[in-house]
C-alpha cells in the first residue's frame, strides 16, 4: 500500500512540474518567435511607407528617444538589413524584380518566390527565411516586400533546442530528487503502519489463548450443568471473536508488500458454484430466490484458498443484506480474451448511499447495513484486498433502486 502511495506521489509531482515546465518553456518560446515576427513587421512597415526604401535622412537624424516600439529600427537598420522586393500588376503579374540589396537571392529565384505569395493571396507571413508583405498601391499594382529573417530564425530554432535539452534534463534530475525523497517522506509512514500491522498480529496471538481457555471452561458448564442459553450465547461470542480474530490477521498479512500468495491453475467456475450451492438451500428456507448464471470451466492463475475466501465473502454478504422475500443473482462471464467477470447482486431493503466505502472496515451504513445482519464488517475489506492481490478491479454499483451488486473483474493471467 505504502509503494503505491509513494508512486502516485512521485506521478502527481511530475505531472504537476511537467506541466508547469510545459507552460514556461512553450510561453517563453512563443514569446521569443513572435518578437522575431514582429521586429520584421515593423521593418517592413518602414519600407512600406517608403515605397520599399530606407530613408536614409529620416534614420541619420533621428533622435536616441524617439526610436519606433522595441526599437526595431534604427540607424544601423539599412545597413544590415538583407531584403529584396517585387511590383506586380493588377492582374497579379510580376513585372519588377529587384535584388540589389540581397546576395543570395537572384531575380528568377525572388520572380519565383513573389508568384507562389501573389497566387496564395496571403498578405504577409513566412515563406522560407524571409518574412514578407504585400501591399495594394494607389495604382492598383501590387508591391511586394521580402526582409532576410534567417539570422532571427535561427536565434528562435537555438533558443527552443537549448530550452528543451535544458528542460528534459531539469525534468530528468526532479525526477531523481523526488524519487529520492519520496522514500524519506513515507518512510515514518510505513514504519507507523507496520507497527499497527505487527500490533494486530501480536494481538490475535494473544488473544486465541484467553479465548481457549473461555471456551474450554463453557464446554465443562455444559457438561457439567447441560446447555442453556448462556453457554449457547458464550459460544456464540467465542466463535465470532475467533473469526474476527483470523480475518484481521488475514487481511493483515494480505496487505504485507513481502505477501505472495500460491499461484495455480484455478477452474473459478467450478469453486463459485461449490460456494452457491448451499445458499440455493439457504435461500428457499428465507424464500430468497438464488439464480446462478455461471460460464463453465473459466481458469485463472490464483490460490484456491484465497479464490473460495472471495466466492464465500461475496455471497456470504449477498445473503445476509438481501431483502426477504427477495433474489440473489451470480453472474460470471468472461470478458474480452483475458479477463472475467463475476457480478452477484442482490435486492435490498434500503440502497446504501456511499457506494465507496462499503469496503472499509468495519463501515456499517446506519439502515442498510446494520449490525443486526451479523458479520465482522470486514469481510468486504478482505474481499478486496484479495481482488487487489491478483491485479483486478471490484467495486459496488446500483442495478436499480432495489438492487445492489459487486463487480469483480479478474484477469486470466
Amino acid at each position: 500500500m505504502i509503494e503505491k502511495l509513494r508512486k502516485k506521489f512521485i506521478l502527481v509531482t511530475m505531472s504537476t512540474v511537467f506541466v508547469v515546465m510545459s507552460v514556461v518553456l512553450i510561453s517563453l518560446n512563443a514569446t521569443n518567435y513572435f518578437h522575431a515576427a514582429e521586429r520584421a513587421d515593423e521593418i517592413l512597415s518602414v519600407l512600406t511607407e517608403n515605397g520599399g526604401e530606407f530613408p536614409d535622412e529620416e534614420f541619420t537624424e533621428q533622435e536616441p528617444g524617439i526610436l519606433p516600439p522595441n526599437q526595431a529600427v534604427s540607424a544601423e537598420t539599412p545597413f544590415e538589413t538583407r531584403y529584396f522586393t517585387a511590383v506586380a500588376n493588377s492582374n497579379r503579374q510580376v513585372i519588377q524584380i529587384d535584388t540589389t540589396r540581397i546576395r543570395s537571392v537572384n531575380s528568377e529565384t525572388g520572380r519565383i518566390y513573389a508568384e507562389d505569395i501573389l497566387s496564395s493571396d496571403d498578405t504577409k507571413g513566412y515563406v522560407d527565411v524571409f518574412r514578407y508583405r504585400v501591399v495594394e498601391q494607389e495604382d492598383e499594382t501590387f508591391l511586394l516586400l521580402f526582409v532576410d529573417s534567417q539570422r532571427e530564425l535561427q536565434t528562435v530554432r537555438t533558443f527552443f533546442q537549448n530550452s528543451l535539452s535544458i528542460g528534459f534534463i531539469s525534468l530528468a534530475l526532479i525526477f531523481l530528487l523526488v524519487v529520492y525523497f519520496s522514500k524519506k517522506i513515507v518512510k515514518p509512514v510505513q514504519e507507523s503502519i507496520d507497527r499497527q500491522k505487527q500490533f494486530i498480529t501480536d494481538m490475535g496471538h494473544e488473544i486465541k489463548t484467553p479465548l481457549a481457555i473461555i471456551s474450554a471452561n463453557n464446554d465443562v458448564q455444559q457438561m457439567l450443568n447441560g446447555e442453556n442459553e448462556w453457554t449457547e450465547s458464550t459460544g456464540k461470542q467465542i466463535r465470532r471473536l475467533n473469526g474476527l480474530m483470523e480475518s484481521m490477521i488475514q487481511l493483515t498479512q494480505m496487505e504485507e508488500e513481502s505477501y505472495k500468495p500460491k499461484i495455480e491453475p484455478v477452474n473459478f467456475s467450478k469453486i463459485l458454484r461449490e460456494t452457491c450451492e448451499p445458499y440455493v438451500l439457504i435461500g428457499e428456507q428465507k424464500k430468497v430466490t438464488v439464480a446462478l448464471d455461471i460460464q463453465p470451466d473459466l481458469f485463472i492463475q490464483a490460490e484456491v484458498e484465497s479464490i473460495h475466501k472471495l466466492c464465500s465473502l461475496l455471497m456470504d454478504n449477498a445473503n445476509k443484506y438481501v431483502r426477504e422475500p427477495g433474489t440473489i443473482q451470480v453472474h460470471l462471464s468472461r470478458q474480452q480474451s483475458n479477463k472475467i467477470k463475476l457480478l452477484i447482486s442482490n435486492t435490498v431493503n434500503e440502497m446504501p448511499q456511499k457506494f465507496d466505502r462499503l469496503f472499509d472496515r468495519f463501515y456499517r451504513e446506519d439502515q442498510a447495513r446494520k449490525h443486526t445482519a451479523g458479520g465482522y464488517g470486514i469481510g468486504l475489506s478482505l474481499a478486496a484486498a484479495i481482488v487487489e492481490n491478483y491485479h483486478g478491479q471490484i467495486r459496488a454499483i446500483s442495478i436499480d433502486d432495489e438492487t445492489i451488486a459487486f463487480e469483480v473483474v479478474l484477469p486470466i493471467k
